[in-house]
Protein backbone atom coordinates (compact mmCIF):
# COMPACT_ATOMS: atom_id res chain seq x y z
CA UNK A 1 0.00 0.00 0.00
CA UNK A 2 1.46 3.32 -1.10
CA UNK A 3 0.83 6.24 1.26
CA UNK A 4 1.44 9.74 -0.08
CA UNK A 5 2.79 12.47 2.25
CA UNK A 6 0.22 15.00 3.41
CA UNK A 7 0.02 18.18 5.44
CA UNK A 8 -2.57 18.86 8.12
CA UNK A 9 -4.33 22.23 8.29
CA UNK A 10 -1.91 23.76 10.79
CA UNK A 11 1.14 22.74 8.74
CA UNK A 12 -0.26 24.29 5.56
CA UNK A 13 -1.38 27.40 7.45
CA UNK A 14 2.15 27.79 8.85
CA UNK A 15 3.63 27.31 5.36
CA UNK A 16 1.28 29.92 3.87
CA UNK A 17 1.74 32.22 6.90
CA UNK A 18 -2.03 32.46 7.48
CA UNK A 19 -4.41 31.24 10.15
CA UNK A 20 -6.59 28.16 9.65
CA UNK A 21 -9.68 30.28 8.84
CA UNK A 22 -8.58 31.23 5.29
CA UNK A 23 -7.92 27.55 4.52
CA UNK A 24 -11.43 26.67 5.68
CA UNK A 25 -12.90 29.53 3.62
CA UNK A 26 -10.90 28.46 0.55
CA UNK A 27 -12.27 24.91 0.88
CA UNK A 28 -15.84 26.24 1.01
CA UNK A 29 -15.21 28.47 -2.02
CA UNK A 30 -13.46 25.70 -4.00
CA UNK A 31 -10.10 27.51 -3.91
CA UNK A 32 -6.70 26.46 -2.66
CA UNK A 33 -5.03 23.07 -3.05
CA UNK A 34 -7.01 19.87 -3.41
CA UNK A 35 -7.68 18.20 -0.06
CA UNK A 36 -8.77 14.88 1.36
CA UNK A 37 -11.40 14.82 4.09
CA UNK A 38 -12.03 11.75 6.21
CA UNK A 39 -14.67 12.46 8.84
CA UNK A 40 -13.36 15.69 10.41
CA UNK A 41 -9.71 15.18 9.44
CA UNK A 42 -8.54 17.33 6.53
CA UNK A 43 -5.30 16.42 4.75
CA UNK A 44 -3.53 18.22 1.92
CA UNK A 45 -1.36 16.01 -0.35
CA UNK A 46 2.11 17.52 -0.75
CA UNK A 47 2.08 17.17 -4.53
CA UNK A 48 -1.23 19.10 -4.66
CA UNK A 49 0.24 21.87 -2.48
CA UNK A 50 3.22 22.19 -4.82
CA UNK A 51 0.99 22.15 -7.90
CA UNK A 52 -1.25 24.85 -6.40
CA UNK A 53 1.75 27.02 -5.49
CA UNK A 54 3.21 26.67 -8.99
CA UNK A 55 -0.13 27.58 -10.56
CA UNK A 56 -0.49 30.68 -8.36
CA UNK A 57 3.00 32.17 -8.73
CA UNK A 58 3.04 35.92 -9.04
CA UNK A 59 6.00 38.07 -9.98
CA UNK A 60 8.34 35.07 -9.80
CA UNK A 61 10.26 33.52 -12.66
CA UNK A 62 8.78 30.18 -13.63
CA UNK A 63 12.08 28.44 -12.80
CA UNK A 64 12.37 29.92 -9.29
CA UNK A 65 12.39 27.36 -6.51
CA UNK A 66 9.47 27.11 -4.10
CA UNK A 67 10.15 27.26 -0.36
CA UNK A 68 11.19 23.90 1.07
CA UNK A 69 8.42 21.78 2.56
CA UNK A 70 10.31 21.21 5.80
CA UNK A 71 11.29 24.82 6.46
CA UNK A 72 11.47 25.94 10.06
CA UNK A 73 8.52 28.07 11.14
CA UNK A 74 9.16 31.82 10.99
CA UNK A 75 10.48 33.41 14.14
CA UNK A 76 7.81 35.59 15.66
CA UNK A 77 9.03 38.37 17.88
CA UNK A 78 6.89 38.97 20.92
CA UNK A 79 5.89 42.56 21.61
CA UNK A 80 7.69 44.37 24.37
CA UNK A 81 6.01 43.89 27.73
CA UNK A 82 3.63 46.68 28.62
CA UNK A 83 4.41 48.98 31.49
CA UNK A 84 2.97 47.70 34.76
CA UNK A 85 -0.41 49.10 35.63
CA UNK A 86 -0.20 51.24 38.76
CA UNK A 87 -2.10 49.98 41.76
CA UNK A 88 -5.34 51.80 42.43
CA UNK A 89 -6.28 52.80 45.95
CA UNK A 90 -9.52 53.83 47.54
CA UNK A 91 -9.38 57.37 48.84
CA UNK A 92 -9.35 56.34 52.50
CA UNK A 93 -6.50 53.85 51.82
CA UNK A 94 -4.47 56.52 50.03
CA UNK A 95 -4.92 59.01 52.91
CA UNK A 96 -3.90 56.38 55.45
CA UNK A 97 -0.75 55.44 53.49
CA UNK A 98 0.20 59.09 52.98
CA UNK A 99 -0.32 59.79 56.68
CA UNK A 100 1.92 56.85 57.63
CA UNK A 101 4.65 57.06 54.94
CA UNK A 102 4.36 60.69 53.67
CA UNK A 103 3.74 59.59 50.06
CA UNK A 104 2.19 56.76 48.06
CA UNK A 105 5.56 55.98 46.42
CA UNK A 106 7.25 55.61 49.80
CA UNK A 107 4.40 53.40 51.02
CA UNK A 108 4.63 51.13 47.95
CA UNK A 109 8.42 50.84 48.34
CA UNK A 110 8.06 49.93 52.04
CA UNK A 111 5.31 47.42 51.33
CA UNK A 112 7.32 45.82 48.48
CA UNK A 113 10.36 45.55 50.75
CA UNK A 114 8.27 43.93 53.49
CA UNK A 115 6.80 41.53 50.92
CA UNK A 116 10.28 40.59 49.68
CA UNK A 117 11.45 39.88 53.25
CA UNK A 118 8.53 37.52 53.85
CA UNK A 119 9.31 35.63 50.62
CA UNK A 120 12.86 34.74 51.75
Amino acid sequence: MLIEPTFIETELARRRNVSIKPLQRWRCDGLGPTYIKLSKAVRYPVDEIIANERANRQRMPSGAALPPLTADPPVIELPAPAAPVPKRYYLNEAFALIAQYSSIEAAEAALAEAHDETQD
